[in-house]
């Protein structure tokens, strides 16, 4: 059945439906209202809102104003003359005459003793009752509802995959009888029990296929890892600096996941500079004295490069070849570097997403590193573990996820976290400023610079186009002219791989003094020269991608500063955590609060994150159910397992 069979739609409300991504008929009983009102006739009342009946005594006049239409008409309630007034409603002076009766929707006004409309109804149009808010634009509300009740009459229930059983235990409902609870609740308590009907289902299905991936990861099989912990050992004797307790303990169960017999599927965490880095690279050297290849995947070429530089400094000296793969390598280099790869010559390799590619093949890769891995998707998690025998994956973020996403989103991970900073790091001073200040933040950048040290300059836009945020290019321009006879340089992803090794270049060999950029700098740049770093527009970031940004200043020995410019007080309220606390983790927690999942993760992760009706940070509880339920029913139904198997990597909510 097409949606076009349906009583009500036509090909205009389709075009709008499919904006909406409504597509089918499923798509459609499952768009759940944005809020449910209820409709009774009340006594008129001074406070609240108020379902009134009233009779029209005066026709409607009509009043222009500079940005609106103001629409007033009188009328007798309980025998009791009264105003009313609406605005931009013309068409009611076409529709409501004297003697009508009518129910107004609405508040009072004390001090101008009128009441302010905001819908009106004829009274024998008016229903008592729940009624489905969708806010629908391009269709009324009421011909949506109309549509959604059409389509219930229409709808044949299937039987679900999910046992009734599961959906009562909990007082929840399914099928048809949860559809008519969303569409056509008879009561308040109708609404509720809808709503978290479907919350539950959602999680129940994601649960499902996240503990299914988790059991096909368990079970398969790798050879374990012979590393020589005499070589190991000398290796780590060789790094000119102590490592930190979490370091030890991080390095200590990968060594122990080598050993296992079953892959490693572990996700580190750790806040910017905290040495996430010197961990891959040991463990990249543990898996070489096994007789294993390592590959380090990266989300930007500026992150790539990065790595390339510090991989190459400690293992080359040990005999290890380390080499980069990015689109921007020459097909020449390429087909050199493929031959080399496949032959074992190469013992770690850096890239992009060029890594994915089925021609990238290995002799022996046993070890994988995915930098910054929540901007891949869970299929490419997928590619990368097809590239060896099941090699050992460690995955890195200096984004602190909070728990709760952690244990959604990465439940089929061995989660592992770096709190402790390398001792001599120094807290970056943070301070949220008004664009009032803007030319006392600038004297501050002058003096640093003027001390030898360098600053950056970071906006969200590369070029103009939308009122609330500067450009890369303005801001430029605006400091070329301010720091007279200083050298700027420029940066943002429109650039090409040159251009931008170019200018990253230049500014790490202080042939720049300030470099603007937009959020390219997030992750891979390290230049401990740079003190301090300005953020133009800041609230049109994220709070984790500010205490990112913030973390590429104050690297080396001097102190670091960042100052965050926005234009409003709500936008400094919005960011006030970040001058009260460096902790990223307490900060990711207030990020996913303000933010939701969907928007903190990026939009490049799994399908599987986009929920449309739960919040895995206000539903903990009913998530809690769905994951217990959801290892129940791998455990025990064969059915539900062989149904999502084939569905792990699809969005649809089935």
């Amino acid at each position: 059945m097409k949606l076009t069979d349906i009583k009500g739609i036509g090909q205009k409300t389709l075009e709008i439906l499919k904006t909406q991504g409504i597509t089918d008929i499923p798509s459609l009983l499952y768009t759940i209202p944005k809020k449910y009102t209820e409709y009774k006739i009340t006594p008129f009342m001074y406070e609240g809102e108020m379902n009134v009946e009233a009779l029209v005594t005066e026709e409607v006049h009509l009043q222009k104003l500079k940005n609106a239409t103001k629409v007033s008409f009188r009328v007798a309630i309980e025998g009791i003359p009264m105003n009313v007034v609406m605005f931009n409603m013309v068409y009611l002076k076409n529709v409501l005459k004297v003697g009508m009766e009518i129910v107004i929707v609405g508040t009072y006004d004390k001090d101008y003793k009128t009441i302010n409309a905001t819908k009106i109804f004829k009274k024998e149009e008016f229903k008592e009752g729940i009624i489905p808010e969708y806010n629908i634009e391009g269709i009324t509300n009421s011909h949506f509802q109309k549509i959604e009740i059409e389509a219930l009459k229409q709808y044949e229930e299937k039987n679900n995959i999910i046992p009734r059983s599961y959906f009562e235990r909990h007082g929840f409902t399914s099928g048809k009888e949860l559809l008519e609870k969303i569409h056509s609740p008879k009561s308040i308590e109708d609404t509720l029990i809808a709503i978290n009907s479907m919350k539950y289902y959602e999680l129940l299905i994601f649960s499902i296929k996240m503990g299914l991936i988790r059991k096909s990861i368990n079970e398969e099989r790798k050879i374990p890892k012979d590393v020589d912990l005499s070589m190991t050992k000398s290796f780590r004797t060789m790094i000119p600096f102590e490592l930190t307790q979490d370091q030890k303990n991080v390095l200590n169960d990968i060594y122990l996941a080598f050993k296992n017999p079953h892959p490693m599927n572990m996700l580190l965490e750790g806040e910017v500079g905290s040495g996430k880095s010197i961990v891959a690279i040991i463990s990249a050297y543990m898996a070489y004295t096994a007789g294993y290849q390592s590959l380090v995947i990266v989300p930007t070429e500026a992150l790539a490069f990065q790595h390339l530089d510090t991989f190459s400094e400690y293992l080359e000296k040990w005999g290890l070849s380390v080499s980069l793969l990015t689109s921007s390598v020459s097909a020449k280099e390429r087909n050199n570097i493929l031959e080399k790869l496949r032959n074992g010559k190469i013992n770690v390799i850096i890239g992009t997403h060029s890594l994915l590619n089925e021609e990238v093949q290995f002799k022996n890769l046993g070890f994988v590193v995915c930098d910054e891995q929540h901007k891949f998707g869970v299929e490419q998690r997928k590619i990368l573990r097809e590239k060896g025998n099941n090699p050992d994956v460690l995955y890195m973020t200096a984004t602190p996820i909070p728990r709760t996403l952690s244990l959604t989103l990465f439940g089929d991970m061995q989660l592992e976290a770096i709190h402790q900073l390398p001792s001599g790091r120094k807290k970056i001073k943070t301070e949220i400023c008004g664009y009032k200040q803007y030319k006392k933040v600038l004297e501050w950048v002058r003096s640093e610079i003027d001390d030898g040290r360098q600053a950056y300059f970071v906006t969200p836009m590369i070029e103009e186009g939308n009122e609330d945020r500067t450009s890369v290019f303005k801001v430029k321009q605006d400091l070329d002219a301010y720091f007279n006879g200083y050298k700027i340089g420029l940066l943002h992803g429109k650039m090409s791989s040159e251009e931008k090794e170019s200018a990253i270049n230049d500014f790490m060999t202080k042939k720049t003094d300030i470099l603007v950029s937009t959020t390219v700098i997030e992750v891979g740049i390290n230049n401990t020269n740079a003190s301090v770093m300005v953020i133009i527009d800041a609230n049109n970031f994220g709070l984790s991608t500010l205490h990112q940004l913030r973390g590429r200043v104050g690297r080396g020995s001097d102190m670091g500063y960042c100052f965050l410019m926005v234009a409003s007080k709500e936008a400094r309220e919005k960011l006030s955590i970040l001058e009260e606390t460096q902790d990223g983790f307490l900060i990711s927690e207030e990020d996913l609060r303000q933010r939701g999942p969907g928007d903190f993760l990026g939009t490049e992760q799994s399908g599987s994150l986009k929920f449309h009706y739960a919040d895995i940070f206000d539903d903990k509880d009913i998530l809690d159910i769905a994951i217990k339920d959801a290892n129940e029913l791998i455990s025990s139904n064969d059915e539900v397992s062989s149904y999502y198997s084939k569905r792990l990597y699809s969005d649809n909510f089935d």
